[in-house]
Formats: structure tokens, sequence, C-alpha cells
């Protein structure tokens, strides 16, 4: 593998643009969490270390590196050994259950010296890789469904080790893109339809059950699933089965509910109603709807965030820096923060449906599928639109591990677009 002579990888510069502006806001923000609030408050420590901006500035430079050397790996090499790579992740992921120290009741992180691997990370990658070669291989129309399921086992054992971490919000990132790419594949709209309705099943009978605790909702789509059956002209095989798994989704979600760990149940029935423990799993919740909200139209300017620089806003440079960048720089910065991300998304569905070569199509989308699901939850945790899980906002929390595979996906992003028109 050769580094080309220019320091700038090749492929769409947009998308390259987008990278940098989006690790340099990550180093301002950063800077501002770790520096102390001027003013009249008796509390100034800012609570979070100024190593960690230094730390972030060296994984900057390791994310450049790794997306430099992602955009000249040979695509048709990287689908060759996408089994390998897919095992290699496996394996750290059962060391990890294995081996792994439990940090914070988990166990996510393997040390290596003094920086810690971890794998989940790492598996996104080689995931991404390993179902794109799935997919692109399958050449013949009646195969299509037999490629699904395995792919579906390709995103699977994965999903199920990561979930022993326990890491809920992460595994969800393998379902998330599995579908995106699926989706890409041209998954039948009956599919699509079953899948969406016996999620909405499963979420309105845990409302029943966990929240109304009244069995009337559930009850009132089933009969709305019922008369939408009766009006669509399907087989009557079709209409059992769709009306069978919406059944068997509501029915089977409280087994499902029993199985989750007492944070992960408390987390989503304060995401119901935060009062229930405001001082407790709600105080992240309610802190960043505040900080954000304090920012208004234009923000409380740099540096100036009380609910940051007095500490009220936890995990504030992680997984809710993006509360901080709307308490400080307001709607409008986060609408610019957003903007950039945007610009990866649509400029890698570009890509994505020009390229011609079935591998680098389905590994582009599963790249921008990988940033869209990571995107919209962390914002949509910081606005209290889903419950609290640990999930990073790409390039912009704090996190070797995340900075570096997210800059890699980026690399190969690049790397297709700069083939796009290869045969």
């Amino acid at each position: 593998m050769s580094f080309p002579a220019s320091p700038l990888p090749p492929g769409d510069r947009s998308i390259f643009v987008a990278w940098l502006l989006l690790c340099l806001v990550s180093l301002a923000v950063l800077w501002s969490v770790t520096e102390p609030i001027s003013g009249p408050y008796e509390q100034l420590d800012p609570g979070v270390a100024k190593g960690v901006f230094v730390k972030q500035v060296v994984w900057v430079v390791l994310g450049y590196l790794g997306l430099l050397a992602a955009t000249r790996v040979p695509l048709r090499y990287l689908d060759n050994v996408a089994v390998p790579l897919y095992l290699f992740s496996l394996a750290l992921l059962l060391l990890l259950i294995v081996v792994g120290p439990r940090i914070g009741g988990a166990r996510r992180w393997l040390p290596l010296g003094p920086v810690r691997l971890q794998p989940s990370e790492l598996a996104k990658v080689t995931f991404i890789i390993m179902t794109a070669s799935v997919l692109a291989r399958s050449k013949d129309s009646g195969a299509r469904l037999m490629t699904m399921v395995l792919s579906f086992g390709v995103m699977a054992v994965p999903l199920v080790l990561i979930l022993r971490e326990p890491d809920l919000g992460t595994s969800l990132v393998f379902l998330a893109v599995w579908v995106g790419m699926i989706f890409w594949y041209g998954i039948p709209g009956i599919l699509l339809l079953g899948a969406g309705s016996a999620a909405a099943s499963a979420v309105i009978m845990f409302y029943s059950e966990s929240v109304a605790q009244q069995a009337w909702p559930w009850g009132v789509y089933i009969l709305l699933v019922l008369g939408g059956l009766y009006l669509v002209r399907w087989s009557i095989v079709a209409k059992v089965l769709l009306l069978a798994l919406n059944v068997a989704t509501g029915i089977g979600i409280p087994f499902f509910w029993d199985k989750l760990k007492g944070y992960q149940q408390e987390r989503i029935l304060t995401f119901f109603d935060p009062s229930r423990d405001a001082f407790g799993s709600g105080y992240q919740a309610i802190q960043s709807k505040v900080a954000i909200g304090s920012g208004g139209l234009f923000g409380t300017h740099y540096l100036q965030g009380t609910q940051k620089g007095l500490a009220f806003l936890p995990e504030r440079h992680t997984d809710f820096i993006f509360s901080v960048v709307g308490e400080e720089l307001g709607f409008l910065g986060t609408v610019v923060l957003l903007s950039l991300f945007l610009v990866i998304i649509l400029r890698g569905v570009n890509v994505a449906a020009a390229a011609r070569q079935p591998f680098t199509r389905f590994l582009a989308i599963g790249v921008v599928t990988y940033f869209v699901f990571h995107v919209v939850v962390n914002v949509a945790i910081t606005t209290g639109l889903l419950p609290v899980t640990g999930l990073p906002l790409p390039l912009i929390s704090y996190g070797g591990s995340n900075l570096l595979i997210s800059s890699v996906l980026l690399g190969l992003l690049l790397n297709v677009s700069s083939r796009t028109f290869d045969d």
C-alpha cells in the first residue's frame, strides 16, 4: 500500500472538507468543555480535564492517517478478505466477554498498554464490509431471499455479542445499518411494511403494558391492522402472516422487556416521564434539554455555557456534546453542524448510486447508513425524542475508537468515490 504524494486524499472533496470541519468543531467544543467558565460563580472547575482535548488532537491526527490509508486500499482486495476480517472482529468480541475488565458494569474495552480498544467499533467496519460482500455475490434473482437471510446472520452474531457486554445502543447500529443495506439491495415492500408494523406493534404494546397499564391502545392498533388488511388486495396467506407477525411481536415484548437490565428499563420508562427520577436516570435528559433550550437562536456565546461550565450537564464531552453546541452556539450553530453531516450523507448516497460494482455500492450505502443512524439517534437523545443510550456523535464526541473508525469509514467512502466509474 502506497500513500499519495499529496497530503489530501483522493475522491469527493466535499466529503473530506466536511470531515475536516467536523473534527475542528470537535476540538473547539472540547476546548470549551475543558475550560473554566468566567463570571460570578462559586464553582469554576469545568470538571473535564484538559487532557481530554489533548488526546482528541492526537486521535484526530490518527483519524486522518486512518482515513488516508482507507482511501488507498484496493477495494477488490478488501472484498476478498472480508471473511477473515469479520471473523477477527468476532474473535475480539468473544475475547472481550471472557477476559475484558468490567468498567461501569459493562465489558466494552480491551486494554492495550496505554490505550483501550473498543472491539464493537472495529466490528462496525468489518460487518459493513462483510455484508457488502455477501450482498454483492448474489447474482441470481431466485437466491435473493437466501442472501437476505445470510446477511441477517452476519448482522445478528455481533449484535448478540455486543448485547452481552451489555451495550444496547451500539448493537442497534448493526441492525440499522443492515436495514439500510438491505433496502438498497431491494427488499420487497411487503417485508418492509411487515417489519415496520411489527415494530409499531411492539412499541404500542410496551406503552400499553408498562406506561399506560391498560390493554386498549394495543387492542385498537390490532383492530386498525385488521381493517387495513381487509382493504388491501393481498393473498390470504400474506394477510394472515402479517397479522400473526404483529400479534407475535406485541405478545413477545413483555418477555424482551424482562431481559433488559434494570438501568435500561429505567431509562426507557424515564423517557416517557422524566419527572419519575429527575435526579437519577432522568437527570441527563432534563439537563440536556435545558442546555439546548437556553441557547436560543444565537447561543450563550462560545465558552460561556452555564449548563456546561457549572457541570450541570453530564457526559458533556461524549454522548451529550451536541447539547453543548446547542447551548453555546444556539440553533444556528446546530444547523451548521448538522449541515456538515448532511453533506456527507447526501454526497455518500450519490457515490453509492454512481458506483458500478455491487460491492462498492453496498459498501458506500453501509457507511452512509452508519452516519445517518448515529447522528439521528444522538440528536434525538439529546433533545429528548428518544430514551438515553450510549451512542456518540461521530467525529464530534470525545473518544478515540469511534473517531478513528468513523474516519476509516469515510476513507472507504472516498475510496469508492475515486473509483466510481471503474469497471
